[in-house]
């Protein structure tokens, strides 16, 4: 994901019918998507890793 977004941008740069604000938001924009699907997979991560240890081996490392 992040090999496409860096060719996304290198496109974005590309385009001279772009204002240099309208290329900044478009930007923005891509990375506040690629982001949040990080951001969602750490919350599910986090949500597992944070319940109660459920067989005595998982005990042990808690």
């Amino acid at each position: 994901r992040v090999d496409v977004l860096k060719d996304e941008l290198q496109r974005l740069e590309s385009m001279t019918h772009l204002t240099k604000d309208e290329k900044e938001y478009l930007i923005k924009e891509k990375q506040d998507v690629l982001f949040k699907s990080f951001i969602t997979v750490l919350e599910a991560v986090s949500q597992i890793t944070r319940s109660p240890a459920e067989t005595p081996r998982e005990q042990t490392y808690q």
